[in-house]
């Protein structure tokens, strides 16, 4: 391809105008001039908001092949600026392709050494893209010079370190994260937060704690997500705290860790269980019977089901508003497959004890609603339950067979037929 002429400032700008990519690529790919390639680098970043499929496609890849193979570093910073401006997939793109590059072929500013170096750079570009290759690289050796980087004066970079000490996963981060989970930008919180996260050791779940209570929303609802893997009842009182937040969000990652914290709780004294059961008793029927109701219905793993099952019958009260949904739900677990979940829902309509429970009970035999292993639960807890002002025609017009296992209905049932 024959080389473009020199262009001045103004034809350049008379491009972007007229929408002209094309000629912008050409002048950054071959003019000898490093203050018209910056400049074609620079005006490229412009089109982030107005450039579509493969005008953008190829734009990206011309600002990409400048910052890897430019021999001038302001044609480089621009170019990394521009990429930048063409959002977090442009710089992704160029991060992978850098960490692709042969260690024998890269150029000497392309180095590892060279990138702690960029961390430094008076280029802010060339710290972003430091920052983020460096985390998905790895190497521990950063970590020290990234948790510098925290206090940069740009946000943008302070947050890319604190994602890419994340990634490193090095425990040695975990204080200066947390000192960011009161940076003044948003995004930096977040960012410390989720790294807190990512690192999940017992010190970075504990400065979490705090985190829970943060300004920002986002910032809690990454803290309390991450917080059930305490697997103890430390962080109890700040999740129950959760469950009334000001965003729908936030209490329903809070209901889920509070299970979690139930589903990993494997110590015979069921410390945690009881701690979860009262202090979820506590709260207002209206909102936790939905959310419990939808992860029941939500959730792929029985031992979330279970656990869910087991709360319905310990925290809700018998009176409730949507008491008739929590049977229902029960109900239709009462012959589940699953080991224990059958029994657990069981246990939990006995919990539910009242006269509404009862006649939905003598419904569901009469009715034929449901499995027999199903009515013959449904019979075992007609039983359990005396309630003196029940549905007398109800009661009556069931036929009572009372078996020990569930799975013992069908055949007695079948006998009586022969």
């Amino acid at each position: 391809m024959d080389r473009e002429p020199e262009a001045d400032v103004l034809s350049l700008y008379e491009l972007v105008r007229d929408g002209r990519t094309e000629p912008l690529v050409r002048y950054l790919e071959h003019s000898e001039s490093p203050q018209t390639r910056a400049t074609a680098a620079e005006r490229l970043g412009d089109f982030a908001d107005i450039s579509r499929g493969g005008d953008k496609t190829e734009i990206v890849r011309a600002l990409i092949t400048a910052v890897l193979e430019d021999d001038h570093e302001t044609v480089r910073a621009r170019a990394v600026d521009s990429l930048d401006r063409h959002g977090p997939e442009a710089v992704d793109r160029l991060i992978t392709e850098m960490a692709d590059f042969d260690a024998g072929q890269s150029p000497d500013w392309l180095t590892s050494k060279k990138l702690v170096e960029w961390l430094d750079s008076d280029h802010v570009e060339f710290q972003l893209v430091a920052a983020s290759a460096l985390g998905r690289v790895g190497d521990e050796h950063a970590v020290p010079h990234l948790v510098e980087a925290f206090a940069d004066l740009d946000p943008r970079v302070r947050e890319r370190a604190v994602s890419a000490c994340g990634r490193i996963g090095d425990p040695r981060a975990v204080d200066a994260l947390a000192g960011r989970l009161g940076d003044s930008e948003r995004r930096v919180q977040q960012a410390a937060a989720a790294a807190l996260a990512t690192i999940g050791t017992t010190a970075a779940l504990e400065r979490l704690v705090p985190a829970a209570r943060a300004d920002d929303k986002r910032v809690r609802y990454i803290a309390v997500s991450e917080l059930s893997r305490f697997g103890t009842a430390k962080p109890l009182s700040v999740l129950v705290e959760a469950l009334e937040d000001v965003s729908e969000d936030v209490r329903h990652a809070a209901t889920l860790s509070l299970i979690e914290l139930i589903v990993a709780d494997t110590a015979a004294d069921g410390e945690v269980r009881r701690g979860v059961t009262d202090k979820m008793r506590a709260v207002d029927d209206e909102e936790l019977v939905p959310r419990l109701l939808d992860i029941l219905a939500d959730t792929a793993r029985v031992e979330v089901r279970r656990v869910v099952v087991w709360l319905l019958g310990r925290v809700v009260d018998s009176d409730a508003e949507d008491v008739d949904a929590v049977h229902e739900a029960l109900l239709g677990y009462l012959d589940a497959a699953e080991e224990g979940l059958a029994d657990r829902a069981e246990s939990s309509l006995a919990e539910l004890e009242s006269e509404a429970l009862e006649n939905r009970l003598l419904t569901f035999v009469r009715q034929n609603e449901g499995s027999g292993a199903a009515r013959a639960r449904a019979e075992a807890l007609l039983e359990e339950i005396e309630i003196e002002h029940v549905d007398e025609e109800l009661r009556s017009s069931v036929d009572y067979t009372y078996v020990r296992d569930p799975a013992d209905y069908t055949r007695q049932k079948e006998n009586e037929r022969s």
